[in-house]
């Protein structure tokens, strides 16, 4: 599986980077966002360094990642109970193709600039066990 040495995400796939890790099969891991804009976000990425144009993948290896996002949007809307949740794909931070799965409220994509405070490692985890045990 091709990596990346300098790529945050191989390394989080590869352990060296710790995340809250609600999701991983064999192709993908999903994780809370570190720096979210709301409670909740979560990165969908594939285990492979994949980069940069989500929309340059095979179209199996995209497929794949949907499916994934769509698993753990549903999770994540069930858990958060946001007004709406979306999928934002916007590549601009990290040179790793990955998915973010955002629960949504009133102000939608507004917020996308705006992150919230840090949140701390006991929500994190409660966060995270929460939208593990809603998954289907």
């Amino acid at each position: 599986m091709g990596q990346k040495e300098d790529c945050i995400f191989c390394k989080i796939v590869k352990g060296e980077i710790s995340c809250y890790k609600i999701y991983e099969d064999d192709f993908s891991i999903a994780f809370l966002d570190a720096f979210p804009f709301s409670k909740g976000q979560t990165l969908v990425i594939p285990k492979q360094h994949l980069a940069p144009w989500l929309f340059d993948l095979d179209d199996k290896i995209y497929s794949s990642l949907m499916i994934v996002s769509k698993k753990i949007a549903k999770a994540v809307d069930k858990t958060m109970k946001p007004l709406k949740t979306g999928l934002l794909v916007e590549g601009l931070e990290f040179e790793h193709v990955h998915i973010k799965v955002c629960p949504l409220s009133k102000e939608g994509f507004t917020k996308i600039t705006n992150p919230i405070p840090k949140l701390s490692d006991e929500e994190m985890k409660e966060i995270t066990e929460k939208i593990k045990k809603n998954l289907e």
